[in-house]
């Protein structure tokens, strides 16, 4: 059986922060629907295509948290703390 794979994006605004590569703020959340039953979700920018992987998160809530950092995440090494 051949995999039906079902993309949906969502502009996530105020949600994610900016891109931590080019400071962007065009974020989505990608919701990646496999046969109709798996659903993995991910956080992209759309001009420079830098990405938290869309297999990984099993809840959007997941993978927004990752974008940004985490409660305890570097987000990319940034110094400030907002």
């Amino acid at each position: 059986m051949a995999n039906n794979e079902v993309c949906k994006t969502t502009t996530l605004h105020d949600v994610a922060r900016e891109c931590p590569f080019c400071g962007g703020r065009n974020v989505f959340l990608i919701e990646r629907r496999v046969d109709g039953r798996i659903t993995r979700y991910g956080v992209r920018y759309a001009s420079c295509s830098a990405s938290v992987e869309s297999d990984r998160f099993r809840h959007p809530w997941e993978a927004i948290d990752a974008w940004n950092g985490g409660e305890r995440g570097r987000y990319c090494d940034r110094k400030d703390t907002d």
